[in-house]
């Protein structure tokens, strides 16, 4: 596909873009925390590997290639934005693009599960910018520590301890709501 996309085969590209176009989407997503702006950074990364395909040297793999577009596009965005407050967003966000946290069969606990993904996203977007990338490439999108390193513009091991620090705050952050909550404490550990 890769090649035929970059001999000018446009339907080739677009079997390309159908495959990357959410999990681009996920990330930009991750990293602004607003809907519409992934949505604008995720058109815009397509747009961008369409126009740079033919320069792909293929010594990375496309996902690779195509995330790095995403978080330089990303990070651009967020520079130019700075000014702005970031919106928050309901937590019902990903429910059709990412599990939903199960095993809760009465009301209290399909309750403590919703307090708990909003107290995690919130944390999450809460971290640091380098770590958070981090954390949204290696929990979210999947990556090798050292495939996110690649999309990061560090290595593996930088990423590693992003990642390590991450849930160091992560776990900093969250505590009050873990100590107070023992059935949440009991699932946090399942996660």
């Amino acid at each position: 596909m890769i090649l035929r996309a970059q001999a000018g085969d446009i339907e080739a590209f677009m079997v390309l873009a159908s495959r990357y176009q959410q999990p681009v989407f996920r990330l930009a997503y991750r990293l602004t925390g607003n809907r519409e702006d992934a949505l604008d950074v995720a058109q815009e990364t397509m747009l961008k590997a369409f126009e740079a395909i033919k320069n792909f040297k293929l010594k990375s793999s496309f996902h690779t290639w195509v995330h790095r577009i995403a978080f330089n596009l990303t990070l651009n965005f967020l520079k130019k934005n700075r000014s702005r407050k970031i919106h928050q967003e309901s937590l019902d966000r990903f429910r059709n693009e990412e599990e939903k946290l199960e095993n809760f069969s009465s009301p209290e606990q399909s309750s403590i599960s919703e307090e708990l993904r909003f107290n995690l996203e919130k944390a999450i977007q809460e971290l640091p910018f380098a770590y958070r990338s981090a954390f949204s490439l290696v929990v979210f999108q999947g990556m090798s520590h050292s495939e996110a390193g690649k999309v990061l513009g560090c290595s593996g091991s930088t990423v590693s301890w992003r990642m390590h620090e991450a849930r160091k705050m992560l776990k900093e952050k969250l505590k009050p709501f873990l100590n107070s909550n023992k059935e949440v404490r009991d699932e946090m550990r399942k996660i």
